[in-house]
């Protein structure tokens, strides 16, 4: 397998990692918001709504109380962040392999001119 194959599929899996992560996030607040829902009498799904008649306003409401990060969601948030620096280094890797290959065919075959850089 190539450097830059390699490279390649350590791109892929950071990204099927990122994706997984995800789903665990969403998942999680999921379970947060109907633990909630079910603490406070509602149906579950039936979302977090202030007074009725009341529109919302401006920013982002502090989250209800009962809600919190789980173990889980905390996770999932560091196996993000693991997974978006995989992702960046092995696309810097990939980048490296590929001005490494340009140099060699241009060593073998030079153009005669320096200025496709």
């Amino acid at each position: 397998m190539s450097a830059i194959n390699t490279s390649l599929a350590g791109m892929l899996g950071a990204r099927d990692r990122f994706e997984a992560s995800a789903k665990r996030i969403v998942a999680s607040g999921a379970e947060a918001v109907n633990e909630v829902a079910g603490a406070n009498g509602a149906t579950a799904g039936a979302g977090i709504s202030g007074q009725a008649g009341t529109p919302p306003q401006g920013g982002t409401p502090p989250p209800p109380d009962g809600v919190r990060v789980s173990s889980d969601m905390a996770g999932a948030m560091i196996d993000m962040l693991s997974a978006e620096h995989s992702f960046k280094a092995n696309a810097a890797a990939a980048g490296r392999i590929a001005e490494a290959e340009r140099d060699v065919l241009e060593t073998l075959a030079p153009t005669g001119s320096d200025e496709t850089r």
